[in-house]
């Protein structure tokens, strides 16, 4: 094999991959002052005041609320619900507001609507109540889904439901036989 015989490729010239470890170096820069210069990613640092609110949780780790009552009454036009909430922790939770996503009879949700809690603080194991009344569209109502959330859109809060069982309409009514 002759001894001037070399082989050609796109690298024989260059100065090895420092040019390319200086171009992804250089990228990286750009990609990084683009996302300062425009905000793109703020949200999602873990520093973030999105994430500086947590939902509280009871001392044994448990859910911060229950629901305590929670009544209903229906017309054809519009629905009237209430019910009291209490505090499991040993925090005041201020500006809790009960979120009622309403469906319609297809179980396709019609609207949303934020009720704020009376009193607006919920003192360490007390109760606050929430009321309101929703005007229906003619779709009717299949059923509504009630949520409870922090002020300014912050996370939803997960609650326990300590309603009392629902006794029979009528006891002195026959039990149907098979």
């Amino acid at each position: 094999m002759p001894d001037d015989l070399q082989f050609e490729t796109r690298f024989s010239k260059s100065r090895g991959l420092f040019p390319y470890v200086l171009g992804a170096i250089g990228l990286v820069v750009v990609v990084v002052l683009f996302m300062i210069i425009t905000g793109i990613g703020r949200d999602r640092l873990p520093f973030a005041e999105l994430f500086a609110v947590h939902a509280p949780t009871a001392a044994d780790g448990s859910q911060a609320i229950s629901l305590q009552d929670l009544k209903q009454a229906q017309t054809e036009t519009s629905l009237s619900i209430e019910g009291t909430v209490a505090n499991r922790t040993d925090r005041v939770i201020s500006g809790l507001i009960a979120v009622i996503t309403v469906n319609d009879r297809f179980t396709l949700p019609s609207q949303t609507v934020n009720v704020p809690l009376n009193p607006p603080d919920l003192q360490p194991k007390g109760t606050a109540t929430f009321q309101t009344m929703i005007t229906l569209d003619e779709k009717g109502l299949g059923g509504y889904n009630l949520q409870f959330r922090l002020p300014n859109e912050g996370p939803f809060v997960p609650h326990l439901d300590e309603r009392p069982a629902e006794e029979p309409k009528d006891p002195s009514e026959p039990k149907p036989t098979k």
